[in-house]
């Protein structure tokens, strides 16, 4: 098979069997959701929290909540062992483990009225358990801060068009929340605007140069004649990180209807449209000729130090499970869920949604030879626009089709991190009490919440921050599905189907940041291998010791607090399995 269509079809078979099947089973054989059991939404109804919605509209706002960069950046690293083990975990992921996370969290806080993790952990584990995960939270939300802030400012730099098509977009959707709030206008009206506007804007950034910034390249390399360029030279990505962290700021400090909400709502449909661009150029690339230019298998550890277990797990972080997934769950969506019954096409529909993203980046990277793949981190746009342009215009749209993938990456990114920070600002407020509340104050907690991750993306290389987002975010999801399992043992419900795969997320993951700190950030702190800090600070040796040192401590903390965590959930779920009578049975589903 020299095109990807085959094995694009058999993904999207495996999920409709996932949804249809193995997720419609497990429904109402072990969570058995009763329409007539009243909600949260409805239970604590304050049109702030607390209110209900539509499943249709919720399961968009879960997809946007939680599909960012993991699903299509994390192909781009695991299509280095061959596309054919990263097209299985992208499968078998979400088909056993991801879906069930997503749809389990939901239900979780709906069962235990609404409350989120903290609260729930504090109940299950008591509050070393809920001050450990706590901790945990503080550290993975600066390291997915990291990631983002960083392919912000990177593709804000290598694609030049789309700083002014991001600024445009966020410009209309601050338009549609006046429209929609203010003015009271029809959300359909409203949306079709809103439509033909962003339409306007990425032609106008394709099309007019005065719109595009200056050209740039990275990593730079003054000693083989690669010069950074872009808009301040080597100093561009902290330039870029800077601005970023600007409108973050006004996203987290902002009120939900001003700001961030209606730039969520706007940016869902250019970001799910080029999904399904990307995945119908994928199913008829046989009669556009589009083909397959990477291998279906390199090796288990093809660079002699990168094994494939535990990494690949790891990098396609929200691809096949994602932690945060989680907490958006928990904390957000299901104090808005309706019914019981919509928990399953809004948790498991998003994420098979997202598991959608996942496929057709992996798809997108499939037909670019390996030599343009390598060190290209922006290939997912040429990718993109190789399966669609045959039947979006050809050469002459590529301009159009470059500046539109290229801004639906820093959508994917920039979206979900204004709530990422957010939530940081929340749980800051939680964690940080007494002398220390100050930093737990709004402007205060945000600044921090932005500081700390600028400086590790200006300095971090990419990969390095990513295998840490990736471990720390798997992790999380886990830590959750162990939550999970400890309901579901609690009330004598089977806990087989989330015991394995917490087991298998929290060993894996675990080992993958031992391994980074061991393998990877220690010996550059040690001095036998090369500081991973990234050009221009890695001119000052000092620093560059100091910065790796810090990533050796972070490391250290992830995997500590980890460890913690994963024995009192653990020790909570023996607990639980001997006061309940619970064991991890299989359902009979005879009820």
């Amino acid at each position: 098979m020299s095109s990807p269509a085959l094995f694009v079809l058999l993904a999207l078979v495996a999920y409709g069997i996932a949804y249809f099947g193995y997720g419609k089973w497990f429904d109402r054989t072990v969570w058995k959701p009763d329409p007539r059991r009243t909600t949260p939404a409805h239970m604590y109804t304050d049109g702030v929290e607390y209110f209900p919605v539509t499943k249709y509209v919720l399961w968009g706002y879960q997809f946007k909540s939680v599909a960012a960069l993991g699903p299509i950046l994390g192909p781009y690293i695991a299509i280095n062992y061959g596309w054919a083990p990263a097209l299985a975990w992208i499968i078998l992921g979400n088909f056993f483990i991801g879906w069930l996370q997503d749809y389990g969290s939901i239900m979780l806080s709906i069962r235990n009225q609404g409350r989120s993790f903290g609260p729930i952990t504090y109940e299950f584990t008591g509050n070393t358990g809920r001050n450990t995960l706590l901790g945990f939270i503080l550290f993975y939300l600066l390291i997915i801060s990291a990631t983002f802030i960083y392919f912000i400012a990177l593709f804000w730099h290598i694609f030049p068009s789309t700083f002014a098509a991001t600024v445009g977009i966020l410009l209309v959707g601050v338009l549609t929340g006046q429209m929609l709030y203010k003015l009271r206008m029809n959300v359909v009206t409203t949306t079709m605007v809103a439509l033909v506007l962003m339409a306007l804007v990425i032609w106008a950034a394709a099309t007019f140069p005065f719109l595009q910034t200056p050209q740039g390249a990275w990593p730079p390399n003054p000693a083989q004649g690669v010069e950074a360029g872009g808009i301040a030279g080597a100093w561009s990505l902290l330039v870029w990180g800077l601005v970023a962290c600007v409108i973050l700021y006004l996203a987290s400090v902002l009120p939900l209807p001003t700001f961030i909400q209606p730039i969520n709502y706007v940016s869902f449909f250019p970001t799910f449209l080029a999904v399904i661009l990307i995945l119908f150029g994928a199913l008829i690339s046989n009669f556009t000729g589009v083909r397959l230019e990477q291998p279906a298998w390199v090796g288990f550890n093809p660079s002699g130090n990168n094994p494939m277990w535990p990494l690949l797990f790891v990098a396609i972080a929200c691809g096949s499970i994602s932690g945060w997934h989680s907490l958006v769950s928990s904390s957000s969506t299901a104090k808005q869920l309706d019914v019981e019954t919509d928990a399953h096409p809004v948790g498991a529909g998003a994420m098979l949604s997202e598991g959608l993203l996942a496929l057709a980046s992996l798809a997108a990277y499939m037909i670019i030879p390996r030599e343009q793949l390598s060190g290209n981190v922006g290939s997912w746009v040429a990718g993109a626009i190789k399966f669609t342009a045959p039947f979006l215009g050809g050469e002459a749209a590529a301009g159009f089709l470059r500046a539109y993938y290229g801004v639906v990456l820093i959508l994917y990114a920039l979206t979900v991190q204004a709530l990422v920070t957010r939530f940081w600002r929340l749980v800051s407020t939680e964690v940080f009490q007494g002398r220390l509340a100050v930093l737990g104050q709004k402007h205060v907690a945000t600044f921090i919440g932005l500081l700390i991750p600028l400086a590790f993306a200006a300095t971090g290389s990419w990969n390095n921050l990513w295998l840490y987002f990736g471990g720390s975010n798997q992790l999380l999801a886990g830590l959750a599905l162990m939550l999970i399992t400890i309901h579901l043992a609690r009330t004598q419900a089977p806990t087989v189907y989330t015991l394995i795969p917490a087991t298998f997320m929290i060993v894996t993951t675990i080992t993958a940041i031992g391994w980074q700190v061991v393998k990877v950030y220690l010996p550059a702190f040690l001095g036998t291998t090369p500081t991973l800090v990234q050009y221009p600070f890695n001119q000052y040796p000092a620093f560059s010791r100091a910065m790796d040192g810090i990533f050796v401590l972070v490391g250290i903390a992830l995997f500590v607090l980890g460890l913690v965590m994963a024995y009192k959930t653990y020790s909570a779920y023996g607990t639980a399995r001997r006061m309940h009578g619970a064991s991890p049975q299989i359902a009979t589903g005879d009820d």
